[in-house]
């Protein structure tokens, strides 16, 4: 007779067992999902960085005696401003994009040869 309740209490111990794998999973789930987006967010803001510091790259190219001031891009609610500034016969191009407090920044110096051919130099990141 001592035995009765026995089965009820493992049934109520395999619940909680069951439902303690099942939530850590689904946090963990959700963890994923979290950093996949803001993975991807970070490759967005990224590439509109790189399409920032292109634009720059194509006005300096078209415009050769403009190494002053800066741009303001919207892509795809991405914010971009390219800035220009000249270092001794270099110009250079800061793209700076941000989204959602992602920022990144891009770096490219540009300038003409004694021939007058467009060279660019040290495309880089900022950190």
């Amino acid at each position: 007779m001592k035995e009765k309740g026995q089965a009820l209490i493992i049934l109520i111990v395999a619940v909680a067992l069951t439902l303690s794998v099942l939530t850590a999973s689904l946090l963990a789930s959700i963890s994923q999902a979290r950093a996949s987006s803001t993975s991807r967010l970070g490759q967005k803001v990224y590439y509109a960085a790189e399409s920032g510091a292109e634009y720059g790259l194509l006005k300096s190219l078209r415009n050769p005696g403009s190494c002053t001031g800066s741009d303001t891009l919207n892509q795809d609610s991405v914010s971009v401003t390219i800035t220009y500034n000249s270092a001794g016969t270099s110009c250079v191009v800061t793209s700076e994009a941000t989204q959602n407090n992602i920022l990144k920044k891009i770096r490219v110096e540009n300038s003409y040869t004694p021939s007058q051919i467009f060279t660019t130099c040290c495309w880089s990141e900022i950190p």
